[in-house]
């Protein structure tokens, strides 16, 4: 193959749209062949539970935005490995609250700095104040969409 056939179109070059999908594909290829014990979405519910403290599921997909039998899914998987808990909700029989363990407290905490490291080497194409600028183009692209990542989002949501 030639180099020319291993180019793009130029009108797919154009779209941002095409190009975010092209960075989360090699941002999920880069995950898959990292050491970071923890995806994205586990992540995210563990974050939530840190955040909002016991939770029931619904709450969990609600917050992060994940459907409801994918929150089971990862809940699952976190409990499994201990590091969160389900328990009967006191209100409701029918319901079950989600706890953050203390191991997935630890586990939440050394995540952080995996991921921020991995991604950190993901987007080494670009400098540190370009990524600051990425991650609030990001954010202001979003937030446009979906409350939750205006400004000041968590600190009304937990008011």
């Amino acid at each position: 193959m030639t180099d020319t056939e291993h180019r793009l179109p130029e009108r797919l070059l154009a779209l941002p749209m095409y190009l975010m999908l092209a960075l989360t594909r090699e941002g999920y290829r880069h995950a898959m062949r990292s050491k970071v014990k923890i995806r994205i979405p586990q992540y995210a519910v563990l974050a939530v539970l840190d955040q909002l403290g016991p939770s029931s599921q619904r709450t969990i997909g609600e917050s992060i935005g994940f459907d409801k039998s994918d929150v089971t899914k990862i809940v699952n998987g976190l409990e499994s490995r201990g590091l969160v808990q389900r328990h009967e909700d006191p209100q409701d029989s029918r319901r079950h609250r989600v706890t953050l363990t203390e191991k997935g407290k630890r586990e939440l905490e050394s995540s952080d700095s995996e991921l921020t490291d991995s991604m950190k080497k993901f987007l080494r194409g670009v400098s540190a104040q370009e990524y600051r600028q990425l991650h609030e183009l990001l954010l202001k692209a979003i937030a446009v969409h979906d409350v939750r990542f205006r400004p000041g989002a968590t600190e009304s949501a937990g008011s």
